[in-house]
């Protein structure tokens, strides 16, 4: 069964995630700065994440294994667009070459996740309405 665009992503993600539990500060730093940046993975698991902010470093063998394939490199490219978006040009090397293009709306990931850090960020987000409705009720 061909691995489709949609399951690249999800795992281009997973990656994201790995680096961010390795080093949030820096793996933040450079999702936030919006690139350019790599995701550079080997088919020993061995990851690094750089760009202009620094360079995280951190393994993701268990992932690659769930491929379910012989896995034999990761090379994702990320830059920033006007959109907030961040836009990723993809290869992934198994029995053959698999090149994907697409982008993540890093507000939506952050947002849709559970962490006590997305509950922040939702909030953070609603802020405002959450103020106004607080003073809409207190002025009747």
């Amino acid at each position: 069964m061909p691995i489709t665009n949609t399951e690249i992503k999800i795992k281009i993600i997973n990656f994201l995630e790995i680096a961010y539990k390795t080093d949030r500060k820096l793996t933040a730093s450079l999702v936030k700065n919006k690139g350019p940046f790599t995701l550079e993975v080997d088919n020993t698991g061995n990851a690094t994440l750089s760009g202009n902010a620094g360079v995280v470093t951190f393994s993701v063998l268990d992932e690659i294994k769930q491929f379910g394939l012989k896995f034999k490199y990761a090379s994702v490219r990320f830059s920033g667009n006007k959109q907030g978006m961040i836009n990723y040009q993809a290869s992934f090397g198994a029995p053959i070459e698999i090149s994907v293009m697409g982008f993540i709306d890093v507000e939506n990931l952050i947002l849709s996740c559970s962490g006590l850090l997305c509950i922040a960020a939702r909030a953070m987000r609603n802020r405002h309405h959450l103020i106004d409705k607080s003073i809409a009720e207190q002025t009747r």
